[in-house]
């Protein structure tokens, strides 16, 4: 198989079944911001080994920044009212086997 993203009217999400490139394989950035919630929620699903990188990048920064690594199926809160962007997935090395689906989810009303 492949790795894949999947994108809705609320959430931004990737599928993981094949060890990334070098620059590892990530969901599409989202902003609480632009869809007027100060709440997004991230989900990590699937039976899997690996390790999940939740990673941030602050007005007016250019690179990422690592937030939290997660290692099993879990699904968080995050609490943000700042133009800061927000994305999840695997980083070169960080996939061992099984299918990890992530997904950073929200909802505008």
């Amino acid at each position: 198989m492949a790795n894949k993203k999947a994108n809705g009217n609320t959430y931004k999400g990737v599928s993981i079944d094949t060890a990334p490139a070098a620059a590892g394989y990530w969901s599409d950035a989202v902003k609480a911001t632009d869809h007027r919630v100060g709440k997004i929620y991230l989900s990590i699903r699937g039976t899997f080994s690996g390790t999940v990188t939740l990673q941030f990048r602050a007005a007016p920064d250019s690179d990422w920044t690592a937030y939290d690594t997660y290692t099993a199926v879990t699904r968080q809160i995050i609490e943000d009212y700042a133009e800061t962007e927000w994305r999840a997935g695997v980083a070169s090395g960080g996939y061992t086997s099984g299918t990890i689906k992530i997904g950073i989810d929200y909802n505008n009303g």
